[in-house]
């Protein structure tokens, strides 16, 4: 008997460790029996950051144009932002569904929460957002440890980058991401906050939406130091350089930035930032020539 009430004890402890409750950024508690071992990403974002966070052997869905890491290529695709496939998310019988909070539709995924599936919410929309969320998905899968490491060290990245920039000549930044309609960051986007980091100010923080279309003429009014675009929108960035009064074209600092990871919020952004940040040191040595 005594071995008996032991051996349940055990079993009862052992029940209680393994639950997990983590707070989801909707605000909701999100308890499961056990650590999650099959897991479906629903955004781009949302699987590298998992995968930070040691729990890519456990995602076993994931989104269209998941590119990062590269072993997520790999990984079965079920929806995008605006459908997913919810017979087959049902059938790889999810232990979580993660979901982009401001990214996935919403009536798609009330659709998953009907159906009866566990779902977290997930937002990272400042860097300052990315290492607590790698943290919240080790500890949904349990791999709080891994977590850790990729956390800190992301953290430390970013304080590297700040403490090597944060005295540096401030520069107006117009970034260009569509040139019809004419479009731009504003201060949802993450590239916002990148800029900042980096001692630029986004000459449309004042805008709040991730990416609103703005005039012409609204751009030369505000006379950026500095005009960035992706590294595939040289043709795009072309007309700026006959706008002779303009900073950025008097300067040469009309520029194409290879960075494709630097619009995504999780921790492949890291080495986009980086690019960002040295792009912009060059545009003040050409300002202090």
């Amino acid at each position: 008997m005594i071995r008996f009430l032991a051996g349940l004890a055990m079993w009862v402890a052992t029940t209680a460790t393994a639950s997990v409750t983590v707070v989801d950024d909707a605000g909701r508690t999100v308890t499961l029996p056990a650590p999650a071992h099959r897991i479906v990403s629903l955004a781009p974002n949302l699987t590298d950051t998992l995968f930070a966070a040691g729990a890519g052997a456990y995602v076993v869905g994931t989104s269209r144009f998941t590119e990062y890491p590269v072993e997520a290529r790999k990984v079965p695709v079920v929806g995008d932002a605006t459908m997913i496939d919810l017979e087959r998310i049902v059938g790889l019988k999810p232990d979580i569904v993660v979901v982009w909070k401001s990214g996935n539709a919403a009536s798609q995924v009330d659709k998953l929460v009907r159906l009866g599936l566990p779902v977290f919410y997930a937002e990272t929309t400042r860097l300052a957002d990315v290492a607590p969320a790698v943290r919240r998905f080790g500890k949904l899968a349990g791999t709080e440890h891994e977590a850790e490491r990729s956390a800190r060290a992301f953290e430390a990245g970013l304080e590297r980058l700040r403490s090597t920039y944060a005295r540096k000549r401030r520069l107006k930044v117009f970034y260009q991401i569509w040139d019809r309609p004419l479009m731009t960051v504003g201060r949802a986007q993450i590239i916002d906050d990148a800029l900042d980091l980096c001692g630029g100010d986004n000459v449309f923080a004042d805008l709040q939406q991730a990416a609103p279309a703005v005039s012409r003429e609204a751009v030369l009014a505000r006379n950026p130091d500095v005009i960035l675009g992706s590294g595939d929108s040289g043709d795009a960035l072309e007309s700026w350089k006959h706008a002779r009064f303009l900073a950025a074209t008097r300067h040469g600092n009309v520029l194409s930035i290879d960075a494709p990871t630097l619009a995504l919020p999780s921790p492949a952004i890291l080495p986009g930032v980086t690019t960002l940040c040295r792009t912009l040191d060059q545009a003040r040595q050409r300002m202090a020539r």
